[in-house]
């Protein structure tokens, strides 16, 4: 075969191809992750006034959470000291 010289020519030029085009695969993965990422960013900045709506109810929640806690606390200690005078 004449052929036979020029296969492993064409054998080494097709592994480099294949080889580039799957560093190029990865590239165009990484910024797809990229901008992906980007555009969730952008999403949950939109969302800001949402969030802080939303953390401002829940700390009036803990607010109350507090106040029922503090009186429950203090009423226990005061019920400890009534039953260690008796």
């Amino acid at each position: 075969m004449t052929n036979s010289p020029e296969i492993p020519d064409v054998e080494t030029q097709l592994a480099r191809i294949l080889l580039e085009a799957e560093e190029s695969i990865a590239e165009l993965r990484h910024e797809l992750v990229k901008i992906q990422q980007e555009r969730m960013q952008h999403e949950e900045v939109d969302k800001l006034e949402e969030h802080l709506a939303a953390a401002t109810v829940r700390w009036s929640e803990i607010r109350v959470f507090f106040r029922l806690m503090l009186q429950e606390l203090r009423g226990g200690r005061a019920d400890a000291g009534q039953e260690e005078e008796r």
